[in-house]
């Protein structure tokens, strides 16, 4: 549950009564007995339906599924489905727009995806020369089209077409949802050059006199990390 101090219903006007004799006390504890293995969770359940998330996490499972989201997967899995789902039910007291659409995506992909409203090429035919809205200059214009780009490395098409008609929901109807695939190329690049010649390396780093080391390779002085981006749409 999500509290810390919830706890099963464990029938404790029942286990004060009084018992007449043994029969009654073993069938009294009989009752008890099936009530906590086999009924004691529904029970609670029922008791917080109207807050779900509050519940079990068969429960939030069932909620979940039937307002159409996706599962967390993971060890993050309670603690973030809960979160989803308490935030899902919340939502229209703020309308429908990118915040929660941002926690969704957060909750699924940490730090593992992009949305970026696009922008049109005036000159060009709409909608094959979409460009990200913050890099836009006056040869474009805004447009209702939002891209979703998710880290190729965490999900698939198949789980994408799975999501979008729930993610679609989230945002204002006048904007269109499309998905591509995040993939991010980290590359080092080195600051100086190496020479051999013979049993002696020689580096020239930058900006500084060349060094002599006997017999040891030194491959530059420095060296700077670099992420690139790259977009990948759904082929037809």
């Amino acid at each position: 549950m999500d509290f810390p101090n919830a706890q099963l219903p464990e029938l404790t006007p029942l286990k004060n009564s009084f018992a007449v004799d043994d029969v009654e006390n073993d069938l009294r504890n009989l009752f008890i007995d099936l009530f906590e293995s086999m009924m004691a969770q529904s029970a609670f359940d029922l008791n917080v339906i109207g807050v779900g998330h509050l519940g079990s996490m068969d429960l939030i499972r069932k909620l979940v599924n039937v307002d159409g989201l996706a599962l967390i997967d993971g060890e993050r899995e309670e603690t973030a489905t809960r979160y989803l789902y308490k935030a899902w039910k919340s939502r229209n007291k703020n309308g429908r727009g990118f915040h929660f659409l941002a926690t969704y995506l957060q909750l699924l992909f940490p730090n593992g995806y992009a949305i970026e409203q696009m922008a049109q090429t005036k000159a060009g035919t709409y909608p094959n020369q979409l460009s990200p809205l913050k890099l836009a200059d006056s040869t474009k214009f805004s447009t209702s089209r939002v891209r979703v780009a998710i880290d190729s490395s965490r999900t698939t098409w198949e789980n994408i077409d799975k999501m979008a008609p729930i993610l679609s929901s989230i945002i204002p109807a006048r904007l269109i949802l499309y998905f591509a695939m995040l993939t991010t190329w980290r590359k080092t690049n080195y600051i100086g050059a190496t020479m051999l010649s013979g049993n002696t390396t020689v580096v020239y780093p930058a900006a500084s006199q060349p060094t002599e080391w006997e017999n040891i390779t030194r491959i530059g002085a420095a060296m700077i990390g670099i992420s690139t981006n790259t977009i990948y749409p759904k082929t037809s």
